[in-house]
């Protein structure tokens, strides 16, 4: 079955962060924990895996270790194209959660050129 192994259901979140983290959390509803996980880890394909990756590089590139509130996209297109990628990303990834799993998504909004 797709989406892992058989077992309780599980809530994911679908959130960059910075510098090699997945962008993939495994998370606690009732407590708000959350963990970083690979998305084959998770039970989910290689090609979503490696599509994650690819765009979480794309996030890590535009990091400004000296100043992370100045970091941000070069083109408003560009970031447009990234947070399109995420919402894709998203979709595919709830096309292979297994009965009972959920998804919650939190893509920034602001990382457009300032």
């Amino acid at each position: 079955m797709k989406g892992g192994k058989s077992g309780a259901s599980r809530h994911f979140r679908l959130m960059p962060e910075w510098l090699g983290q997945s962008g993939f959390w495994l998370c606690d509803p009732q407590d708000g924990i959350h963990d970083a996980i690979g998305v084959e880890d998770a039970g989910f394909s290689e090609a979503l895996a490696d599509r994650l990756e690819d765009w979480m590089d794309e996030f890590d590139s535009i990091f400004r270790d000296d100043d992370p509130a100045a970091s941000c996209f070069p083109s408003e297109q560009r970031f447009s194209a990234w947070r399109r990628e995420g919402e894709a990303i998203a979709v595919a990834i709830r096309a292979e959660l297994r009965p009972g799993d959920s998804l919650e998504v939190v893509l920034p909004s602001d990382l457009g050129p300032k």
